[in-house]
């Protein structure tokens, strides 16, 4: 069986699917193809990005076709049939993103590409720097501000992909800034006049994460440039600063999530050198699934 890795040299050979609820679908042939599926609960803070129940199947097979993963569609659906989705709740696949030979099974039972797993290489800085704009390193005492940012950021993502501004938004993203600075993890702050316009937060160069291949890797966590002050070069200010920084400290590479479904993000972050590695496709509701 040929592994992940022959698709995308960033892949992993294999993926760890975690604890979960083996699931398997028979095919014509007479093979069977498995899958894991795993029932999350979100709340808090992870909950601004996702439905709160979520149903996340990882199918085991990196060979499979788009008769296979339909077969494992509906093995799913079925077993749902069991279950009583709320409205807020989804069902999720993750898959490579070159691997497109499923999409249209995918699309069948009523899927849509909700998130994306981009990559960048290492790979030289270009120095920018919008006008007037200085970047520093964000201290305990910027939360407020920075908190101010990433709730604009949040109202705009909802608009545009899969994230939920819910009532206890801006206490829980002020909460989870301050965690992280308390962390020591890279934060930076963006400003035209001594006035706040963007923030970047980040994770400094770990070991990989399970889907991207072993080596150091920084994580792109949160950009958000304010409204005002948006396509004035702030973001490729902050990002070239984060990306010389985040090098520096020995990473392979960065990655990032973002929404397919905001088509200023995806131009942007391509621009910026990162490509698709995994696209995670998702129902929602979960009673959805077809």
């Amino acid at each position: 069986m040929t592994g992940f890795a022959a698709l995308d040299p960033l892949l992993p050979e294999t993926v760890d699917p975690g604890a979960g609820e083996r699931l398997t679908a028979p095919l014509p042939d007479g093979r069977e193809v498995e899958g894991v599926l795993y029932r999350a609960r979100y709340e808090g803070w992870a909950s601004l990005w996702r439905s709160r129940q979520a149903w996340e199947l990882t199918p085991l097979d990196a060979e499979l076709g788009g008769e296979a993963m339909s077969a494992l569609l509906a093995a799913l659906r079925h077993r749902l049939a069991r279950e009583s989705p709320s409205p807020d709740s989804a069902c999720t696949v993750t898959w490579p993103s070159l691997a497109t030979g499923v999409v249209p099974a995918l699309l069948r039972h009523g899927f849509a590409p909700s998130a994306v797993l981009a990559v960048r290489e290492r790979a030289p800085v270009a120095p920018v720097r919008a006008d007037g704009v200085e970047v520093r390193a964000a201290t305990a005492a910027d939360a407020e501000e920075l908190a101010g940012l990433w709730l604009d950021e949040l109202r705009y993502a909802v608009l545009v992909g899969p994230a939920v501004n819910r009532p206890d938004a801006a206490g829980w993203l002020l909460g989870e800034l301050r965690r992280t600075l308390e962390r020591g993890e890279p934060v930076w702050l963006a400003e035209s006049q001594g006035v706040p316009v963007g923030l970047a937060m980040c994770a400094w160069p770990a070991p990989a994460p399970d889907r991207i291949a072993n080596g150091l890797w920084a994580h792109v966590g949160t950009v958000s440039v304010a409204p005002g002050a948006r396509g004035t070069g702030v973001g490729r200010t902050l990002m070239a600063t984060a990306h010389r920084e985040l090098l520096a400290r020995g990473a392979h590479g960065t990655y990032l999530f973002y929404s397919p479904h905001n088509a200023l993000s995806s131009v942007f972050w391509h621009r910026q050198g990162y490509r698709p590695l995994w696209t995670t496709w998702e129902v929602r509701p979960a009673s959805a699934l077809r």
